[in-house]
């Protein structure tokens, strides 16, 4: 899927949002793997997102590297992070400025 950076941070806070409101802040990791498919599959219908992660879905199709990931992880990738992470902690995480 071709996504600007502007449409691949919005839809990853979008999923993150909804996630949340139904999940609590929280969930454990395969709560968070099944929303995210299920999420994706309700929006994007006849879409395939790398990782059900739209911030994957960018840096894939622009064939860059995570470290040029428009979210600016505590760490230099996502790693564990966003099965984890209390999920206001991954909607706070800043936009990468480079």
């Amino acid at each position: 899927m071709k996504l600007t950076k502007e449409e691949a941070v919005h839809y990853h806070r979008q999923m993150w949002s909804d996630m949340q409101k139904k999940l609590g802040d929280n969930p454990n990791e395969i709560d968070r793997i099944h929303f995210k498919r299920d999420w994706v599959c309700k929006h994007f219908p006849e879409e395939r997102i790398f990782n059900d992660c739209f911030l994957c879905e960018y840096t894939s199709f622009k064939k860059l590297g995570c470290d040029k990931c428009p979210i600016k992880w505590n760490s230099e990738y996502c790693d564990n992070y966003h099965l984890e992470a209390p999920i206001s902690k991954i909607l706070a995480l800043p936009e990468r400025t480079r």
